[in-house]
């Protein structure tokens, strides 16, 4: 009998089939950047992308050809600023305070809770990357290494703050991730999620862009996907930023240029040589950055 695939993220949510990857070329992408991932791909020839239609959430299948914990400790190793600071964390640090106890979930190289140390924010950290883990201990990081579920049964509404930044496209079985995350938190806590925008230049004209593509993405998030959550936990929906494509104005114009049609691809060429600086502006008004910034609240 054929397996019925359901949605990770809606229960008995009904999923349709977007379109295939061959695997052949997602490991060839990889070796591009020096890392051997043709294990997690072993007698299998495509990776399939869902969309659940409850939600629009969309994922890979299957769930074996997402990244362990040796591919993200090789990853960590090959791309030194994979755990760096990034925009939501400067962005949500403003907001927090110091009566706060916030517990961030996926915590790297502590990028983000050296942040809040050293804005006197009481934080502690998850994470199950052991070269991450390491970094972490040798700064004096409040670390665990144990998995949300056993967590947050030990330590059930702990927490001021939940968040997660840059971890929730690497979960297959979303639904149990997100709720046993809000069982740490506080009634009327803050849960905050920091995502990929689904929707941005890189993807939308890049099919095989390679981190977006497994063992590294296990999933794919947009305004609609996020927005959804409201509707399966008890949660309100806060506000929800995307990062100024200001930021990244310069990968974006190459790509958007490269996969125009040749006569808007022309147009825009010639508006770059003429005007840079008012072709930045329309376009950096007109379309949203590659990062999503969600907060939720979490109801009594």
């Amino acid at each position: 009998m054929k397996k019925v695939l359901h949605s990770p993220l809606y229960i008995d949510g009904v999923v349709d089939r977007i379109e295939g990857f061959d695997t052949v070329q997602i490991c060839d992408a990889y070796k591009l950047m020096g890392m051997d991932v043709s294990r997690l791909f072993e007698g299998i020839k495509m990776v399939d992308l869902y969309e659940c239609r409850q939600t629009g959430y969309r994922f890979y299948y299957p769930f074996s050809t997402i990244g362990d914990a040796a591919f993200y400790k090789e990853l960590s190793i090959k791309r030194k600023n994979y755990y760096s600071t990034r925009w939501e964390h400067l962005k949500i640090l403003p907001t927090l305070n110091e009566n706060e106890t916030v517990l961030e979930i996926g915590s790297g190289f502590g990028a983000f809770l050296n942040l809040l140390k050293s804005n006197g924010i009481n934080a502690e950290g998850i994470e199950f990357n052991p070269e991450a883990l390491t970094v972490c201990e040798k700064q004096g990081l409040s670390i665990h290494n144990e998995l949300i579920d056993a967590f947050a049964s030990k330590y059930p509404e702990k927490y001021d703050v939940v968040c997660y930044f840059q971890v929730l496209e690497h979960i297959t079985q979303v639904h149990d991730f997100i709720k046993n995350s809000l069982l740490a938190l506080k009634p009327d806590g803050k849960l905050i999620i920091g995502v990929p925008n689904n929707n941005p230049f890189l993807f939308v004209n890049d099919k095989y862009h390679t981190l977006n593509l497994p063992p590294h993405h296990a999933g794919l998030w947009n305004m609609k996907s996020l927005k959804s959550l409201e509707q399966i936990f008890n949660i309100e929906m806060v506000s929800l930023q995307y990062e100024p494509l200001e930021k990244t104005y310069s990968d974006f114009l190459k790509i958007y240029i490269k996969n125009s049609n040749p006569i808007y691809s022309n147009f825009l060429n010639i508006v770059n040589r003429v005007a840079p600086k008012i072709l930045r502006k329309v376009l950096c008004q007109c379309i949203n950055g590659r990062n999503i910034l969600v907060v939720f609240r979490k109801l009594a």
